[in-house]
């Protein structure tokens, strides 16, 4: 009998929880509800360089008058407080544009110099250089090695505290219209930072081509980094590699800094970077986060998420950027 009196509250406990998730969707259209609710509990500093702007329809960051256009917790204020910081001769920097194999090729270089050294430590396989605090980059022992991740376009990495000495920089490459396609998917989860998204895949890629989106252009993007790509402390390997050929890459890497592995040490990596394994890895601070950072772990999404006409906007945009830039990972003919 009793279960008859529980079965009403029950389906009065699902209606309310219900209604609480509608109204909050519906704060979340407010940026003054993010910004005195939301931001706070997160941690993110809001400055006047945050705003929308009909190019740029999601809430940014609008870094130097407009120059950069970066998400909302890599604001003005924390922008100007990395600038004040110095990269160490220890410091390995992963680079990449959003989307392009950034967890997946931090949690290689993170097993490999775990083993090694003592290392930062932070939930999401390593920390954001630009959500990191600077106080706390600078306080960071000497003894211990810092290795960060970062969407920060080249003009923004803060040089080194000894310029004879370079740190080492991985940058890891994606196609980037599988990029494209994997970044307007994480958008679709980014309601809680920045409000209604783009309304189509349509709208995105159009606004995408054009470098209307959190982290720019990707020709603008990559292109700096490319430049660089004789210097000695810089690496470049891609998603693809890591997904096709992990072993080669695994050890590529391992090289680049130094180390020396073995069969067995290459063996338990290439098991841990999985996707299964580095999806239920990610699984909890993504939730917390609201986001959703590992989708598919595959390639090749472009080719039925892109129409014809998107393919071929595209196809002549990249021979047009990287026209002479030598660069001959992806190739569109």
């Amino acid at each position: 009998m009793y279960w008859l009196l529980l079965y009403p509250l029950l389906l009065l406990k699902e209606w309310v929880s219900g209604w609480l998730q509608r109204l909050f969707k519906y704060l979340l259209r407010y940026d003054s509800f993010r910004r005195r609710v939301i931001y706070p509990k997160l941690g993110i500093q809001y400055d006047s360089s945050i705003k929308r702007t009909l190019d740029r329809p999601i809430l940014h960051a609008e870094i130097d008058g407009g120059k950069y256009h970066l998400p909302v917790f890599a604001n003005q204020s924390r922008i100007d407080d990395l600038r004040k910081s110095r990269l160490r001769e220890n410091d390995v920097l992963v680079i990449t544009y959003p989307k392009s194999g950034t967890h997946l090729c931090g949690y290689i270089v993170k097993l490999l110099a775990e083993r090694r050294n003592k290392i930062m430590q932070d939930p999401m396989v390593l920390p954001f250089f630009e959500l990191i605090n600077q106080s706390k980059l600078d306080s960071v022992s000497a003894t211990t090695q810092r290795i960060l991740k970062s969407h920060l376009p080249l003009s923004l990495i803060p040089p080194s505290a000894d310029t004879s000495v370079q740190n080492k920089i991985i940058f890891c490459l994606r196609d980037p219209k599988d990029a494209c396609v994997s970044y307007y998917q994480f958008t679709l989860s980014l309601d809680i930072l920045t409000g209604p998204v783009y309304e189509t895949f349509d709208d995105w890629v159009e606004l995408w081509l054009q470098g209307c989106v959190d982290y720019g252009d990707w020709f603008d993007f990559v292109l700096p980094y490319w430049d660089q790509r004789h210097r000695d402390n810089y690496l470049f390997v891609t998603y693809e590699d890591i997904l096709r050929d992990p072993e080669t890459v695994i050890v590529n890497i391992a090289s680049f800094l130094g180390y020396t592995t073995n069969k067995q040490e290459v063996d338990d990596i290439k098991e841990k970077i999985k996707f299964s394994n580095m999806k239920q890895m990610l699984e909890k601070s993504a939730k917390q986060q609201g986001t959703n950072l590992m989708r598919e772990g595959k390639t090749g999404s472009s080719k039925k998420a892109f129409n014809e006409r998107q393919h071929l906007l595209f196809n002549r945009l990249f021979k047009e950027r990287m026209a002479g830039k030598g660069f001959d990972i992806y190739n569109y003919d």
